[in-house]
């Protein structure tokens, strides 16, 4: 599942710079801004099914690919 998150963020960001550093801040660095976070939220709730809303995510919570992945995997336990 991380893969396929992991290649989520490359798709909507136009990198795979953050392969290297899975704690890379995502946003600080360039790779995410307010559009592409909205972006991946939609295409992450698409591939798994699951509800992410915007006003649960803060920045600090989705900033690196290990956290997005966690709160992925997180929801997905939920359900």
């Amino acid at each position: 599942m991380k893969e396929q998150i992991f290649n989520i963020i490359e798709t909507v960001s136009g990198t795979d710079e953050f392969r290297e550093d899975l704690d890379m801040d995502l946003f600080e660095e360039g790779i995410l801004d307010s559009m592409r976070a909205i972006m991946l939220i939609v295409e992450l709730e698409g591939a798994f099914d699951i509800s992410l809303p915007p006003s649960e995510m803060d920045r600090e919570d989705w900033n690196t690919a290990n956290k997005i992945a966690a709160r992925v995997q997180e929801k997905k336990d939920e359900n």
